[in-house]
């Protein structure tokens, strides 16, 4: 993924939680969205489980800075909250080896 390629898919994300908080409507398409990001900007592809939280966490607040001009403070913590959530429910794929 370029850095073009991220910062728009960061914008794509941060439009659709800016739609999400102003119309309560949306709410799967974001979250479909932030997945999609973590998957292609590699934050889910941490150490361990607790690291690739935490890498889903730091999209989360970037999200979340790119959202400050569109709401107010009590909005956007409302949305971080919701996006927190999103990315603490990460399961990781399971692989398909040979169990001996």
């Amino acid at each position: 993924m370029t850095q073009q390629e991220y910062n728009d898919k960061v914008a794509q994300v941060a439009s659709l939680a800016v739609a999400y908080v102003k119309t309560d409507r949306g709410y799967y398409q974001m979250r479909n969205a932030f997945n999609e990001l973590c998957e292609k900007s590699g934050a889910n592809k941490g150490i361990n489980d607790e690291a690739t939280i935490g890498r889903r966490i730091l999209l989360v607040q970037k999200i979340c800075i790119e959202t400050i001009p569109s709401l107010s403070k009590e909005a956007n913590k409302w949305l971080e909250d919701q996006l927190k959530d999103i990315a603490n429910d990460y399961t990781p794929a399971r692989s398909r080896g040979f169990r001996r």
